[in-house]
């Protein structure tokens, strides 16, 4: 009998277990729990790898017809959603941990208009929040911020984003659903 544990388990539990010098600790102070920040970082990335593939998965699997529709007057249609969804992960990182103006990932115009450069668009997205991740020293990981008026340590803004990424491709099944068609297969892990 073999038992499969998922990276994302398997990830907790060695944040949890395996002892780590100081600096690449996080201690809460409600439960004693230590946290290791490289673990931590590589399940980020993990995340943010997985989103950016759902997303461009999500983008080459609507008709083209269906780029545009919304489902009423004044909500955002698909590509617009989808464009929330990869560049708001951009902006969570460049307010809340860089301290900097959201970089551009390509022309509106262009993106918004046209499935290529859409994934093009997305791709550059989460490619940047990515780096970012990657760059930041450990130390910074742990450092306290703001986001949208409320604390938090930096690593809880690059998971914040994946969290608002998973909640905003929850609200574009009904625009697959509406044309006929179920969204790409949901693969967490």
């Amino acid at each position: 009998m073999s038992i499969r544990i998922y990276p994302v388990v398997l990830g907790f539990l060695l944040a949890v277990a395996v002892p780590r010098p100081a600096w690449a600790q996080e201690e809460p102070a409600s439960s004693g729990v230590t946290i290791d920040v490289e673990v931590l970082r590589a399940l980020l990335v993990e995340g943010l790898e997985a989103n950016k593939m759902m997303d461009v998965e999500f983008a080459l699997a609507i008709p083209d017809s269906a780029l545009r529709w919304a489902p009423t007057p004044g909500v955002r249609d698909f590509v617009q959603q989808l464009n929330h969804t990869a560049v708001d992960n951009a902006l969570f990182i460049a307010r809340g941990v860089l301290y900097i103006d959201v970089p551009s990932f390509g022309d509106t115009a262009v993106y918004l208009n046209d499935k290529q450069a859409l994934v093009q668009s997305v791709t550059a997205s989460y490619d940047w929040v990515i780096g970012t991740l990657q760059e930041l020293p450990a130390e910074e990981l742990l450092d306290e911020t703001e986001l949208f008026g409320r604390q938090m340590t930096k690593w809880r803004v690059y998971l914040q984003a994946l969290e608002h990424a998973y909640w905003t491709r929850g609200q574009m099944v009904p625009y697959f659903r509406i044309h006929g068609m179920g969204p790409p297969e949901y693969r967490p892990f």
